[in-house]
């Protein structure tokens, strides 16, 4: 079954590389920062295999995990769609721990195709991390990637406004 438009398939192809515009990285880290000691999350989106927007999630009041209720996850994919891009990734900082995936993690994981991140900000420098999901069998777990940082964004989704959905 083929992936609806607005979700993105940044790793559909085996050794695809993925993109992330230093503005969004910049802005990623500035919102993490502040989020500290709390963990902070967002949804990345861009075109292709280049992030160029993110919709960040509320902040957990959990220092060790990152969750969304069903309608702000939902208010987020309609931003998504309203300002016609793709999801391409999802984004969470270890406010306390290094950027590797725990077991919550890849227990919650249900979007395969998807890039998943994490900002690792216990050490004095933060640590940013891309994980892709692979299938072994009937097991999957994930692999580190590569990713490029750049200036360049494609089309013009640079100037597309990010907003966080708002929580009821």
């Amino acid at each position: 079954m083929k992936n609806p438009a607005w979700l993105g398939e940044p790793f559909a192809i085996k050794n695809n590389k993925i993109f992330l515009t230093k503005k969004v990285a910049k802005r990623l880290l500035a919102e993490a920062q502040e989020a500290f000691p709390f963990e902070y999350s967002a949804l990345l989106t861009g075109r292709g295999a280049t992030i160029t927007a993110c919709v960040p999630m509320p902040i957990s009041p959990d220092k060790h995990v990152f969750a969304w209720d069903e309608k702000t996850f939902l208010q987020a994919l309609q931003h998504i769609r309203k300002h016609n891009l793709q999801w391409l990734g999802v984004l969470h900082t270890h406010p306390h721990t290094p950027p590797i995936p725990s077991a919550r993690d890849i227990a919650g994981w249900h979007y395969p195709t998807l890039s998943y991140w994490i900002v690792g900000l216990a050490s004095e420098q933060p640590e940013w991390r891309v994980y892709q999901w692979a299938l072994d069998g009937n097991c999957g777990s994930f692999e580190a990637r590569d990713y490029t940082l750049t200036d360049a964004a494609c089309d013009d989704e640079e100037t597309t406004p990010s907003s966080a959905p708002k929580n009821s």
